[in-house]
């Protein structure tokens, strides 16, 4: 057992294996090493899952192409026998219908099939047996044939199970044209009572039924399958290729057909194979062949197709693509190897070129400390190379944060404008300070000797030397005055948000004042007499003036502090100008003030704040009734501009307004000094509240008055604010102005 205190010859191998790895790790060159490696690996390993990709994509191609295949044989073999259900319909028709139908070998007859079978490309004949099993008619150029046709399997499944449908049978040789395999195509044929009186055969042509595939060029693509549901095989393409002579004997697709109408596979297809090897369901001369296979049963008819297409055609393009990318990994390993050497070689480079700096630095440190001013040294490039401890105190950050560091992040304007300047500078805690910024150049130059010195190169390096002295004694007068204004505009804000919050106190109580008011003046709670009712009245106006007075200076408030919101709809100009204008109807005609309505009932449509664009007209018709004298008249008119904006006016032949205040008319709590105003209640923030609602909107609102002969008001809205059309101001987006 080792001693207490000495370490074993296991723990000191294992800290010295730490030690290694520790200096593997924070080595560069090491890391560039295994960047790159890693880089390789990521690299082959994508190109490896593409090829996998690939390969799944190309058999999910494959798949698709075979059922592709199989539709295509599909859609031709239902067009086929839904034509030819339907012709032999027209041709059991016409034999009804015609008086030689029933008669054997009736020229018009033979012409008749003659001309259905030639507009039908896939038939090869058309036959009319009768129930006797003898031909009545058929298209066929050569005579009847004078043997029965009882034996045929279309003739007795028609005669025996009175099928009303569409039969059809197994191929079979035909016997007008010896050497022709066809596929009878059959329906019963019987009389208006449903007795048997023989059976029309279609007799279709496989290898033209087969035409379209092959001009498809399936031969390169795969083969395809046409049976019977009972797994006789009706066509087979390419006949070199597939050797099977029932569906019966290929157990996969019966076990596909066995679970649903539809399915692909994957199995070998049953092809030629040797004589001595050959078996139930194949042709002798070949093998089988792993293909992908595409299984499908026709509705509504008694047909099976099968496509099939071999996994070797399938995977051609893929493995052409796999060798490309193959050797495209390989280039792309060669490349990133020699790319990491290069790196590793360029950063050992530069690792000699920071150490030749590091000397250099070090000889005029001893100058930079020494210096009691802020001393910053920095490159061509604005690069900080030195920092001297007046600096770190001054800016309250250690030399080794700001080395490389832009000289910019000590003083944003450090390059800009002449030397010797004062600036701003920042410290750490991002306090901004005055500063005076001087700045010398200094050239490193090389001398060979004492005696003859050598002038520096333009190759060689170049160092600024900046003195910076903090400048906060001479700002601070400045800053007082900064500071002053700010506490003026606090103190603004603060006036502002009171009133906000004053308006809001004085409205409940005021609102509960005018209610009782009201309740009193119904005489809710018992009778009063006159002079209680005078007083009520007086308490009621009251309320509802200083209410007024409260509204105006709660909106100016929100105004002032941008806390205004714009609430925009359609507004017919005309119904708001006739809202006011009620409002107002019983002050003017205490005053004896005639009102004109001049605006009409479809001057324009108005995308804005209903309630602000209601009070600004208030407004200014409330202050034109009440500076008219008994007598005159308030005329209020619209209209649309040339440019597509709107105009409203309201006009009166009052007193007028002196000239020397109407450039303070729209300030707030402002009013004309004169013996007749004075006469009137009143705030002064009717107008001064009008013009901010107009500027929310985007418009101006404008006085043009003579003093002893009237004032006109007049509020311009941009074209933004117009509907085209009033049905069109749904459409339009809110503060579209």
């Amino acid at each position: 057992m080792p001693a207490s205190g000495s370490v074993s010859p296991t723990n000191r191998s294992n800290a010295g294996l730490a030690r290694v790895l520790r200096g593997r790790l924070g080595s560069v060159r090491f890391l560039m090493t295994a960047s790159g490696l890693s880089f390789i690996l990521v690299v082959n390993a994508l190109i490896g899952y593409g090829i996998l990709q690939g390969r799944r994509e190309a058999l999910d191609a494959g798949a698709r192409a075979t059922r592709d295949l199989a539709r295509m044989l599909e859609a031709q073999t239902l067009r086929t026998a839904f034509s030819v259900d339907r012709m032999l319909r027209d041709l059991a028709f016409a034999l009804d219908t015609h008086p030689d139908g029933g008669r054997r070998g009736s020229a018009a007859i033979h012409d008749h099939l003659r001309r259905s079978r030639d507009s039908f490309g896939e038939l090869a004949d058309l036959v009319v047996v009768g129930d006797d099993g003898f031909a009545l008619h058929h298209s066929a150029d050569a005579p009847l044939p004078p043997f029965p046709l009882s034996d045929r399997g279309y003739f007795t499944s028609a005669r025996d199970r009175a099928s009303p449908g569409l039969l059809v049978g197994a191929p079979i040789v035909s016997r007008v044209m010896p050497g022709t395999r066809v596929i009878p195509l059959s329906r019963r044929w019987t009389d208006a009572d449903g007795r048997f009186r023989g059976v029309l055969v279609a007799l279709v042509d496989p290898t033209r039924l087969a035409a379209t595939l092959e001009s498809q060029r399936i031969d390169r693509k795969g083969g395809v399958i046409l049976a019977l549901e009972d797994g006789t095989v009706l066509l087979q393409r390419p006949q070199d290729r597939i050797g099977l002579t029932r569906l019966a004997d290929w157990p996969a697709v019966q076990h596909a057909l066995a679970n649903r109408d539809e399915a692909t596979i994957r199995d070998d297809v049953p092809t030629l194979v040797p004589p001595a090897a050959a078996s139930p369901g194949t042709v002798p001369g070949g093998n089988a062949v792993d293909s992908l296979i595409s299984v499908r049963r026709v509705q509504d008819y008694p047909f099976v197709i099968v496509a099939t297409l071999p996994v070797r055609a399938v995977l051609t393009d893929w493995r052409r693509d796999t060798a490309a990318w193959t050797a495209i990994g390989t280039v792309m390993t060669l490349a990133i190897a020699l790319l990491t050497a290069f790196v590793v070689r360029q950063h050992a480079r530069r690792e000699e070129d920071q150490a030749r700096l590091a000397r250099a630095s070090r000889r005029i440190r001893g100058i930079l400390d020494s210096m009691l001013d802020a001393v910053v040294t920095f490159d061509a490039a604005g690069r900080i190379v030195t920092f001297n401890r007046s600096a770190e105190v001054m800016f309250g950050v250690p030399e080794s944060e700001m080395t490389g560091q832009p000289i910019e992040a000590l003083i944003p304007d450090a390059r800009g404008g002449a030397n010797d300047r004062d600036l701003t500078a920042l410290r750490r805690d991002g306090h901004a300070f005055p500063v005076g910024f001087t700045v010398s150049d200094l050239r490193l130059g090389r001398t060979p000797c004492a005696a003859a010195p050598h002038p520096a190169g333009p190759d060689e390096p170049r160092i600024y030397v900046g003195v910076i002295r903090d400048m906060t004694r001479r700002k601070q007068q400045e800053a007082e005055l900064v500071a002053s204004k700010t506490q003026a505009e606090l103190a603004n804000r603060a006036k502002s948000e009171f009133l906000a919050n004053m308006s809001h106190e004085l409205r409940t109580p005021l609102n509960a004042i005018i209610g009782f008011a009201e309740v009193l003046d119904s005489q809710f709670f018992g009778t009063v007499n006159e002079r209680q009712k005078s007083c009520i009245a007086d308490i009621h106006d009251s309320g509802r003036h200083l209410l007024d007075i409260v509204n105006a200076v709660l909106d100016m408030s929100k105004l002032e502090s941008g806390r205004f919101d714009l609430y925009e709809e359609p507004v017919e100009v005309h119904e708001a100008v006739a809202h006011c204008m009620m409002m107002v109807r019983d002050r003017a005609a205490a005053g004896g003030v005639a009102l004109n309505n001049l605006v009409s009932g479809s001057i324009a449509t108005l995308w804005a704040d209903q309630r602000a664009f209601k009070q600004v007209i208030l407004n200014l018709l409330s202050n034109a009734v009440k500076f008219t004298p008994e007598g005159g008249s308030v005329t209020i008119a619209a209209d649309v501009d040339e440019d597509g904006g709107f105009r409203l006016s309201v006009a009166d032949t009052g007193i007028g307004i002196p000239p020397d205040f109407l450039p303070e008319l729209f300030q707030p709590f402002r009013q004309a000094e004169n013996a007749a105003n004075r006469s009137y209640e009143g705030t002064g923030l009717g107008l001064s509240i009008s013009k901010n609602f107009i500027d929310l909107h985007g418009g101006t609102l404008t006085c043009d008055s003579t003093l002893g002969t009237g004032t006109t008001m007049t509020i311009r809205l941009p074209a933004s604010r117009v509907a085209d059309h009033p049905s069109k101001v749904g459409g339009r987006s809110v503060g579209s102005a």
